[in-house]
């Protein structure tokens, strides 16, 4: 049991759709029912137009969340999120500089889902995301990553030895769903993806590779399910949509959006093949909710996806952004029933091991260290 206030600086939806949200939301709800003064705090981050606009406002912002810290009251761990460290990175630095001088007993513990830096387009901001992230992580007390390969990117970006916790995503799965429960087409195969529509997921190669599929091989027994929001880049859900019709497959491509979770249930239960050609990832949650539903995989060698998806065991692994590569292993597991099946028996054994009250307890393990000098947290 935590014995002192957690104050949760981050977004906390009341219906969570990203990994990171879900994440959140479970961490969220865990601590409040082992500890009797968890708080969160969030705020509207002000648009942008210009990077100097971008600067002002964040600094406007960082200064306002600074005020927090003068009505604090006994012994405080602050927890963030990686993705509001543009909000919080100068806060983080001014806590570190002055809680001794205030006498304020306060720890900053972030969450990392992965950083934000490498996916930042153009040289200049790259590089002042990655120095924005090396503030805010450097000014940390310890910090909390979601898979190893998070916790070797945090490492490259430290500039003093900090402690961290790997605490992996559990099963995000309905509790009252029967695994394996199959209602599939009979007629046709289908191919599903989950996540945002956008560059970052890889949605463009992913069409690129269906229409090969299709029109090239002359595989018509298909469709291809993408399902996730389609607000968060407009112009490319257009330019994907418009790409399917000039390329004959739009009759084959169904685009669901956002659904509910018993609907994504059965789009999972009609499945034959997962596909996930994202271009990074910290983690991944829905290829662990792939894997639970007994789906064999193709993804992309890129980010944390190796450390879920090894290459001809549970799944196949292929470079970002080569659809032509991406169709040949599509091909390759519809045309060997006996590989998904062996790939889908592995993945399932892989995916009930993963386990949020496990998680939590050991990131509650290494909170409950945060304020006792005699103990080193450690992972």
């Amino acid at each position: 049991m935590i014995n002192c206030k957690i104050l949760m600086m981050m977004p906390i939806c009341q219906s969570p759709v990203t990994g990171g949200e879900i994440y959140n939301r479970r961490l969220y709800d865990y601590l409040r029912s082992r500890c009797s003064k968890v708080e969160n705090i969030t705020w509207q981050t002000k648009p942008h137009n210009t990077r100097l606009q971008f600067f002002l406002n964040s600094l406007k912002q960082n200064l306002s969340l600074w005020k927090l810290l003068s009505r604090l009251e006994g012994r405080t761990i602050i927890i963030e999120d990686i993705s509001t460290s543009s909000d919080l990175f100068l806060f983080n630095l001014m806590i570190m500089l002055t809680r001794q001088l205030l006498g304020k007993e306060v720890r900053v513990v972030p969450i990392v889902t992965h950083l934000y830096a490498p996916l930042a387009k153009g040289r200049l901001n790259k590089w002042l995301k990655l120095y924005e992230e090396r503030i805010f992580l450097n000014c940390a007390d310890g910090i909390i990553v979601i898979s190893e390969f998070t916790k070797r990117s945090v490492e490259n970006l430290m500039c003093h030895s900090t402690d961290m916790v790997v605490a992996y995503p559990g099963l995000n799965v309905s509790s009252t769903r029967k695994a394996g429960e199959i209602v599939r087409d009979k007629e046709n195969l289908h191919l599903l993806f989950v996540g945002y529509i956008t560059t970052r997921k890889g949605v463009d190669t992913l069409i690129d590779s269906f229409r090969v599929l299709v029109m090239d091989y002359g595989i018509h027994n298909l469709v291809l399910d993408l399902v996730g929001d389609t607000t968060r880049d407009p112009s490319f859900f257009r330019e994907i949509s418009h790409r399917c019709e000039t390329a004959g497959i739009g009759d084959k491509v169904r685009i669901h959006g956002r659904v509910a979770s018993d609907e994504l249930e059965r789009l999972y239960a009609m499945a034959d093949i997962f596909v996930f050609p994202s271009l990074w990832e910290g983690f991944g949650m829905v290829l662990i909710e792939a894997m639970y539903n007994r789906l064999p995989i193709v993804a992309t060698n890129a980010g944390a996806i190796p450390y879920l998806v090894k290459d001809g065991e549970n799944g196949i692994l292929v470079p970002v952004k080569d659809p032509e590569q991406l169709a040949k292993s599509i091909k390759k597991l519809i045309e060997s029933p006996e590989l998904r099946r062996s790939f889908a028996k592995s993945n399932y054994q892989l995916a009930i091991q993963f386990n949020w009250n496990r998680s939590f307890s050991n990131i509650e393990s290494f909170l409950d260290k945060s304020f006792d000098t005699s103990k080193k947290l450690t992972n």
